[in-house]
């Protein structure tokens, strides 16, 4: 009776994590993955833009999602060493808008994956059950909430040594759930709120 060997399967060996590519910040020079990060596209007239779905043709440029990083990232020397060519350098502020505008997007379609993967709850006391639970990796609250209630939320998570950051409206946090309004959301889950986190870079 012949012996036959099980066939080869695809992907990295067991217990061995898949490589994930690294960029570095053009400001800070931190190393980050590349979706953690902004990317500046240079168009074939030398105007540097940022690259909304990251896939432009041509050499990138990588920011952090922070003021500081992208302010310094926007200096003429440090543009025309990531390009590799002469440049039109952007006005701050309207990077900084189309950034503020993109991160928005991203953070609304995380709380959209959160909310189809159950990771994403709402409202009072379903907030209260999974802090009695030690299910929060994060609470989010709407900038328009009663400032008594906030502080109520904040002093919870300072017990509890949990992130609390305050983003968007009752009106954007209810949209960016397809559901009813809420003024917070609680991410009960720790792989998906630290994929949140990584995004606000708390």
């Amino acid at each position: 009776m012949r012996n036959i060997s099980p066939s080869k399967t695809e992907g990295p060996p067991l217990g061995r994590m898949p490589h994930v590519p690294q960029r570095t910040c053009v400001g800070c020079r931190t190393m980050r993955a590349p979706q953690e990060l902004l990317r500046l596209a240079c168009t074939p007239q030398g105007e540097v833009i940022l690259d909304r779905s990251g896939r432009l043709p041509g050499r990138g440029a990588y920011v952090c999602c922070d003021v500081a990083c992208l302010r310094m990232a926007l200096k003429p020397a440090k543009l025309v060493s990531a390009f590799e060519q002469p440049v039109t350098v952007p006005a701050f502020e309207a990077v900084y808008q189309a950034a503020v505008s993109l991160l928005q997007e991203r953070l609304k379609a995380c709380f959209g994956l959160g909310r189809k993967a159950g990771a994403v709850v709402s409202g009072y006391a379903s907030l209260r059950t999974a802090l009695a639970h030690a299910k929060v990796g994060c609470l989010v609250l709407a900038a328009d909430i009663a400032a008594s209630r906030a502080e109520e939320y904040y002093g919870w998570c300072a017990q509890q040594d949990i992130p609390c950051v305050t983003l968007f409206s009752k009106e954007e946090l209810g949209g960016s759930l397809a559901g009813p309004v809420a003024a917070r959301q609680v991410l009960p889950h720790r792989v998906f709120a630290n994929s949140f986190l990584r995004l606000l870079h708390l």
